[in-house]
């Protein structure tokens, strides 16, 4: 039955927008040169596991394609996200297509692959604009450590058990000995798959890293030689490191 107070009252949905901030931890974060990164698959995994039903996506130029013409002839997109439930859309975030040293581009010479990097680039920027995902990282504010952080110290200064980040410094194998866990049989053939698909693509790259593996493992190849956790991570982070350059 209608009384007229809920005449005078009328009821209206609200929705909320994601509130990220402060999720971030330093277990998501890698250093590139003297700046942190968080990986985009990182980011999109949190926005997923955050604010389900939200999607990123580019909004196509007027021309025709995902690739907007700025007045200078370069090139940049105009990614937003929006709630495929509610069809709720979010205001479009503009962001330049570079490659490296955020060097911007000429229209006409702008490539599948910078329109791939910049679009993970534009992710994880318009999510922070968005939903404040990773805003530490821009606002050099401290990000919380993970859980293992306060465990009692068992490593030296300056060195970890794993790879959290590349290029990272790892304990002596001798003190690591007793407690690497062995590499799934999952994770190993995915790493395996993915070096394969490297080696088509960007051989150079591909034998960087099986170089980098040797020296930093102290074995005599790559091949047969994926039997921990550790390896995986190590090998996961690099080629990941290539991805997002």
């Amino acid at each position: 039955m209608t009384t007229e107070n809920d005449l005078d009252d009328p009821q209206t949905e609200t929705y909320s927008i994601p509130n990220l901030g402060g999720i971030l931890t330093k277990g998501d974060i890698y250093k590139k040169g003297k700046f942190d990164y968080s990986q985009w698959a990182k980011t999109a995994q949190r926005i997923r596991e955050n604010a389900p039903n939200w999607y990123f996506a580019l909004e196509p130029s007027p021309e025709g394609g995902f690739v907007w013409k700025a007045p200078d002839g370069t090139g940049y997109l105009m990614g937003f996200f929006q709630n495929v439930i509610t069809g709720i859309r979010l205001p479009l975030y503009p962001y330049a297509v570079t490659v490296r040293n955020n060097n911007t581009v000429k229209f006409n010479e702008i490539t599948a692959n910078d329109i791939q990097n910049s679009h993970r680039r534009c992710l994880c920027a318009c999510a922070c604009y968005s939903f404040g995902d990773a805003f530490e990282l821009w606002a050099r504010v401290e990000v919380k450590g993970d859980e293992e952080e306060n465990a009692p110290p068992t490593k030296e200064p300056g060195t970890d058990r794993t790879h959290t980040k590349p290029n990272q410094k790892l304990e002596p194998v001798s003190k690591q000995a007793e407690s690497n866990p062995p590499i799934t049989t999952e994770a190993r053939e995915s790493i395996t798959d993915q070096l394969k698909e490297l080696m088509q693509t960007n051989p150079d790259k591909a034998k960087e890293i099986a170089a980098s593996f040797i020296k930093e493992f102290k074995v005599p190849k790559l091949t047969g030689f994926i039997t921990e956790a550790r390896h995986g991570e190590f090998l996961s982070h690099a080629i990941s490191k290539i991805a997002d350059d």
